[in-house]
């Protein structure tokens, strides 16, 4: 894989320490916007953070913290870095992988609690909410990048439904309503296909992607997502989806979300005048 495998330095000897690791990983993923360029990152500082992820994640497997730091950075590597397509799928790919082995030792944890005493239980392990987050995330960036009837076949489907509902039920203001975000984005993009997805409903994808723009309207992610699908279907509300996309292409980058908030005001404007 074409990243920069960097390690923590340590003296001759030194035994790596997960602290450290997780430490650089969390400092050089808050630099990610170092010297970008718009909406295109350099891939040094986040390359960084994500060797500091992998160490950490070698010297603790169990740690939900160092996991979703790597998949949320693996993920900004994908999308915002111009990464070449089969890099991309490549990192999503890892990110799956990451994500579902840590999901596995969650439930170790949690057992076999259901309803309410599961969610209470899930709430109580630090970083496990971010964990099903980022996990099913990685899944539907993998999805977006295959073969529908593959995906299909893989259970991506079933399977980003139950962490994005993981992620509602554990923390609904989490990453700006993600979970919200992330089932809405199901419901719109995913096609049905016979005996795989015949839950998918476009009326569930709007009612979610409404409730995630209704609770952070702000969020660049929340407008544009809201308005691609309103786009799609309902055309009724037409002038609504304009609305947003103009508000997300005019919107002045959050210093936290410099790359990002200016990757989907390029879209939407992109989107914005395709429509005219």
């Amino acid at each position: 894989m074409a990243l920069t495998l960097l390690a923590l330095p340590a003296a001759a000897g030194d035994t790596p320490d997960f602290g450290m690791a997780l430490a650089r990983g969390d400092e050089r993923y808050a630099g990610r916007a170092e010297g970008a360029q718009g909406a295109v990152a350099l891939a040094g500082p986040v390359d960084e953070a994500i060797a500091g992820y992998r160490l950490a994640l070698s010297l603790r497997p169990d740690s939900t913290e160092a996991r979703f730091g790597l998949l949320r950075a693996l993920f900004f590597r994908a999308n915002f870095c111009g990464s070449d397509p089969q890099l991309s799928k490549r990192l999503f790919e890892e990110a799956r992988l990451v994500g579902e082995e840590g999901v596995v030792r969650l439930e170790r944890v949690i057992g076999n609690k259901k309803g309410a005493a599961r969610i209470s239980a899930l709430r109580e392990v630090p970083g496990a909410a971010e964990l099903v987050f980022w996990t099913g995330v990685a899944w539907g960036e993998w999805a977006l990048r295959m073969p529908r009837i593959a995906t299909a076949r893989a259970g991506a489907p079933g399977r980003i439904r139950a962490l994005a509902q993981a992620t509602i039920d554990a923390d609904p203001e989490l990453e700006e309503a993600g979970g919200h975000r992330l089932l809405g984005r199901l419901h719109d993009l995913c096609p049905r296909v016979p005996l795989f997805t015949g839950f998918v409903s476009r009326e569930k994808a709007l009612e979610n992607l409404r409730k995630a723009h209704a609770a952070f309207p702000l969020n660049t992610v929340n407008q544009f997502l809201l308005a691609d699908a309103i786009l799609r279907h309902d055309e009724r509300h037409r002038e609504e989806a304009r609305t947003l996309l103009a508000r997300c292409a005019a919107a002045e980058p959050r210093p936290e979300y410099r790359v990002e908030d200016a990757h989907y005001a390029a879209l939407a404007g992109a989107l914005l005048t395709s429509l005219h």
